[in-house]
């Protein structure tokens, strides 16, 4: 693979290059970002104008370095036009709202005491009366009826903006939110009035009265209620109502991908059409008339199954793949790929930051990649293993490449994905090739009994596969965790082991050798780094107390009155970051309202019972968890309660 073969890879790299920078360049650059790509975009075009064939080689170095900085600034600025901060009548901006009216954006999704859904402001009600106003509220309501999309309704009272995490390392809510455009949230009950309801006709609404038809055959054709979920799930991307246990077990076995329709379920709908009629036997116009059909049934799929993100960005990289397809018969899929992303991320620069994105892409680059060369090892002669081993390469393809990111998200490593893999996507294949007939073609007599009957059977398999594997021991590897620099590291070895197989040259495997001695250089640091840090850490809990202590590398710690839900939220993510998964008890004792703790070293640490801050602050660091940081407190503030963060206590001088 040649890099200057595929122009828009270099495209798409500097592009993200700029919306990463975004956030850094803001700070010095401002309004500048429009006047320098401007600069860039103005000086090219003077340059391309002004081309001299006498200075052939100054020319081949700066209209690339012009066009990579219009990319890189072009970036920067798209990503300003998303950021709320310049938008003078967001909803950040208002101090005071008394109500508000809004769009309803979604169907109501169901939750255990309410139902939740999101609104796009249109206006606000403030002391100066009412005033044109934009954002959108995460919502969650207990309306007897549903709202539907497209109705405006009033809502009293203020939204509430989303609070970031209390604790270190816990899941930031708020900024995963905020990459969503959603700022706010607000429990409205019942506190609201409907203004208008949606327009009849509207082609939402035709949609959503289809999925909804679509919804109720399955529920009433499909008895078992775990393959009833499964089928509501796999084919038309509806998760909310999949019951804990079942979801845990689909997440150990590593089978969660085949849940949310993406990439996987619309290739399948993308091959099925190729099973049927080859375009790259077709000619001329007949072959893009039938690609055409492909890319039309891709989006009414995309549509029915509410657009979600992964689905859109898999119905965008399938039609750029059609569209490829039209002008060649063996395309290359790494432009198409790129634009694909390119285009998505033109439209929001802040996918880039969604685990979704990030690993759709990296696994096909992945499979890509590292698939025809996994093939080559062995060439079973049967057809059956052919078909099998196939179905082995892209996963460990596709594993290979997104194991980085995988580990640095969840901190789990499905152990059986290979035997997983080998059961779940052939299923799906088979259930999405009998449910997509049995939703288009169940209104037919005696059809549907015998699509559904064949569909929940089908699904039950499936579902007595994945609780088998997640029965086997050693289903799953926990508390794993890699940070970005380690992550960059591991793709850059892959990328040098790629070119090493690929030409075998021996420059490519000493690089290769030179980033396993980095890696391991780099983790040798981090363990040191670790090792060296004495601290406490004490954890803001709705109920109960937590204290983790690190000591030369161990884990010491206080658990009392501990819920296990706050246990995986709130304090196992800093754990496995920070501090081991392996703790040792402390003893603690409370007299006098003040808690005496028994350190290692025979040391003794005394907090205040009320307010858990040092009794004696001499030699020790107080800290407070905020935005995402430790803060040092002031002494001024030493014994004010301590109620909306995490604290804490170093020890290091």
């Amino acid at each position: 693979m040649k890099f200057n073969e595929f122009p828009f890879v270099r495209y798409t790299i500097f592009f993200v290059a700029g919306v990463l920078l975004y956030p850094i360049t803001k700070q010095f650059l401002g309004d500048a970002i429009l006047a320098g790509l401007l600069s860039c975009l103005i000086g090219y075009i003077g340059i391309t104008f002004a081309y001299n064939p006498n200075r052939r080689v100054y020319f081949k170095l700066i209209l690339p370095l012009l066009a990579y900085f219009c990319l890189l600034f072009s970036g920067m600025y798209v990503a300003s036009l998303r950021d709320v901060s310049f938008m003078p009548d967001h909803l950040i901006h208002f101090s005071k709202i008394n109500s508000y009216l809004a769009e309803v954006k979604e169907v109501d999704q169901i939750k255990p005491n309410s139902r939740g859904n999101r609104l796009s402001v249109k206006a606000v009600e403030t002391e100066d009366g009412w005033l044109p106003a934009q954002g959108e509220v995460q919502i969650y309501h207990q309306s007897a009826l549903p709202l539907e999309p497209g109705a405006v309704i009033h809502v009293n009272g203020p939204p509430h903006i989303i609070a970031p995490p209390s604790n270190p390392a816990m899941f930031d809510y708020s900024e995963y939110m905020a990459r969503k455009g959603i700022y706010f949230r607000h429990f409205i009950g019942q506190q609201f009035k409907l203004v208008s309801r949606p327009e009849k006709g509207a082609w939402s609404s035709v949609i959503l009265a289809y999925r909804q038809y679509l919804e109720e055959r399955i529920n009433t054709y499909i008895r078992d209620p775990n393959a009833k979920q499964i089928a509501l799930a796999l084919l038309l991307g509806q998760k909310q109502d999949l019951e804990n246990g079942l979801r845990e077990a689909y997440a150990t076995a590593g089978a969660m991908h085949i849940l949310a329709v993406s990439g996987l379920h619309v290739g399948i709908v993308y091959g099925f059409f190729f099973l049927l009629f080859k375009p790259s036997k077709m000619k001329g116009l007949k072959r893009a008339a039938y690609l055409s059909v492909i890319v039309g049934v891709i989006w009414f799929y995309a549509i029915l199954t509410g657009l979600s993100p992964s689905v859109l960005r898999s119905a965008t990289m399938f039609t750029f793949i059609c569209m490829a397809q039209m002008n060649s018969r063996n395309p290359s899929i790494f432009n198409p790929l790129a634009l694909s992303a390119l285009l998505l991320l033109v439209y929001d620069p802040f996918l880039i930051y969604t685990v979704g994105f990030q690993l759709s892409y990296i696994a096909l680059l992945g499979i890509l990649l590292f698939q025809p060369i996994i093939r080559k090892i062995w060439h079973p002669k049967s057809k059956w293993l052919r078909y099998l081993w196939d179905i082995t390469s892209v996963g460990l393809a596709a594993q290979l490449a997104t194991f980085p990111l995988a580990v640095h998200y969840f901190h789990v490593f499905p152990t059986y994905f290979i035997l997983t893999n080998l059961l779940a996507i052939p299923a799906a294949f088979v259930i999405m090739s009998i449910g997509v007939p049995f939703l288009l073609f169940g209104a037919i007599p005696g059809m549907a009994q015998a699509l559904s009957w064949l569909l929940g059977y089908t699904i039950q398999f499936l579902n007595l596969g994945i609780f088998g594997l997640q029965k086997l021991p050693f289903a799953r590897m926990d508390g794993l965790y890699m940070d970005w620099p380690e992550m960059i590291l591991f793709w850059a070895l892959f990328f040098c082991l790629y070119h090493w197989i690929a030409d075998k040259k021996r420059h490519q495997f000493i690089a290769m050798f030179v980033m396993v001695v980095i890696l391991g250089f780099y983790r040798l640091v981090v363990s040191l780094e670790k090792g060296s840090e004495e601290y406490m850490v004490i954890y803001k809990l709705k109920q109960g107390v937590v204290m983790d202590y690190s000591h030369k590398g161990q884990l010491y710690t206080i658990e009392w009155e501990l819920d296990s839900t706050e246990m995986n939220f709130n304090i196992l993510p800093h754990r496995i970051k920070e501090m081991g998964l392996s703790p040792k008890p402390l003893a603690f004792w409370v007299k006098d309202g003040l808690c005496s703790i028994s350190l290692p070293g025979n040391k003794e640490l005394l907090l205040d019972a009320d307010t858990f801050t040092p009794a004696a602050p001499q030699g020790v660091t107080l800290f407070f968890w905020e935005k995402g940081n430790w803060w040092p407190h002031q002494e001024t503030s030493l014994h004010d309660p301590f109620s909306k963060s995490a604290i804490k206590i170093s020890f290091n001088k």
